[in-house]
């Protein structure tokens, strides 16, 4: 079995509603995740940035949440941008 099975990403922007949870979980390389999300990024590209590594995820859920990162910034220009 291949390593790159293991792979996981995360998506840790604000949810939206008919297009992506926050906490939802994808398995696959990063490239088979976009690909499978590619309408929804289409539509709202930030969610991209938004879509973290499992191997990350700890300090990215952190940096989500500190005003001044860059996760904090790209979460809160999503959430903007829906009302």
């Amino acid at each position: 079995m291949d390593e790159m099975t293991n792979e996981y990403y995360v998506y840790i922007g604000p949810s939206l509603r008919g297009v992506i949870q926050k906490g939802a979980i994808y398995t696959g390389t990063r490239a088979e995740v976009e690909e499978f999300l590619a309408e929804a990024i289409t539509r709202f590209p930030r969610i991209r940035k938004l879509l973290v590594s499992g191997e990350t995820l700890a300090v990215d859920r952190i940096e989500v949440q500190t005003p001044g990162t860059r996760l904090y910034n790209e979460y809160r220009k999503l959430a903007a941008g829906l009302k």
